[in-house]
């Protein structure tokens, strides 16, 4: 009992410390990146990033004092197709009617609507399905670089697709870095050539595996439970996701369940840059932060402590698949 208390109280006061202060986003994943190389790496990533941490804080009260917009995580999708179809996916790619590659001009145009609403983003993610199967991710990475309010770009991917030459000078110029999940489905020798042409091009890397993942229930499916409490203990509040113009609070079902038409469109669960005037941002910003919980949270388990655990990776039949075009 002691134990659970305890576990609750560390994760509620980290999750906390994340969202109170945005720029201790950025010092985290970069520890976290180094954690996946080595134990030495990580020492010397660890000793050298915390040193940074008092001027996080300080950095933190000064955007508040200026009411700047910052944002500590989004993540920009830009195709819903992927190599696998992996059960439990957390972005239910495989539950995707028609999957397809966002057009780099409407993802452009989205893009450069967001960056003209805040003044930071600590942390950007370029994800998927497989961001390395969009043909025209260089152009992608390059308007996150040169908008000069990104301070980490991270690209998500799962192996199995070596980017092309343009691809890997976007990334070394855009000083991205590569997140790399670890699945016993892709084999090991396409893992190991795509951490070589990393390497060769002088692009940053994370290899990471994990031992599980945290079931967040089936798609479209109503879950049991309190929404508020779960919306209060879920990690994927910390990253929010833009999808189609609209910015969720949540980097979870919400917005891939409303694109799929199994969720009511709720427009006080996100903000539609399509429609919204710059100018009233700010605002209707502050107005998402104080809320308790979304609609969505009603149809999710969340990614807390206390989630199911189910094995990583597993690929769904043959029968239940749809084959990338």
């Amino acid at each position: 009992m002691k134990s659970k208390l305890f576990t609750h109280l560390l994760w509620r006061v980290q999750l906390s410390i994340l969202r109170a202060c945005p720029p201790l986003s950025g010092i985290v994943t970069r520890i976290s990146m180094g954690a996946a190389t080595s134990r030495r790496v990580w020492v010397q990533t660890f000793l050298k990033l915390t040193v940074r941490i008092p001027g996080a804080l300080l950095q933190n009260c000064r955007d508040r004092a200026k009411k700047r917009v910052v944002l500590p995580c989004v993540s920009l999708p830009i195709t819903t197709r992927c190599t696998l179809r992996c059960d439990k996916c957390l972005a239910h790619i495989p539950d995707v009617k028609n999957p397809r590659d966002i057009p780099i001009d409407e993802w452009a145009q989205d893009a450069h609507a967001l960056f003209s609403c805040i003044d930071y983003a600590y942390i950007v993610e370029l994800s998927g399905g497989e961001p390395f199967l969009h043909p025209d991710l260089g152009k992608a990475l390059r308007l996150c670089a040169d908008s000069g309010k990104v301070g980490h770009i991270v690209v998500l991917s799962n192996a199995t697709v070596i980017p092309e030459p343009g691809m890997l000078a976007a990334l070394r110029e855009a000083k991205a870095n590569v997140l790399i999940s670890k699945y016993s489905c892709v084999p090991a020798a396409k893992a190991e050539e795509l951490k070589r042409v990393l390497d060769e091009n002088s692009i940053s890397y994370m290899y990471k595996g994990v031992s599980f993942w945290r079931d967040a229930g089936n798609f479209g499916q109503l879950q049991a439970g309190s929404a508020k409490r779960r919306f209060s203990l879920c990690s994927l509040t910390q990253c929010s996701i833009y999808l189609e113009g609209k910015l969720h609070r949540c980097n979870g079902k919400a917005a891939i369940l409303i694109e799929e038409g199994l969720l009511s469109d709720c427009q006080e669960d996100y903000i539609d840059l399509r429609v919204i005037h710059s100018d009233s941002f700010s605002e209707q910003w502050k107005k998402l932060l104080k809320k308790r919980f979304i609609t969505a949270c009603s149809y999710c388990l969340g990614s807390t402590y206390c989630s199911p655990k189910v094995p990583v990776a597993v690929q769904r039949e043959y029968n239940q698949r749809r084959d990338i075009t």
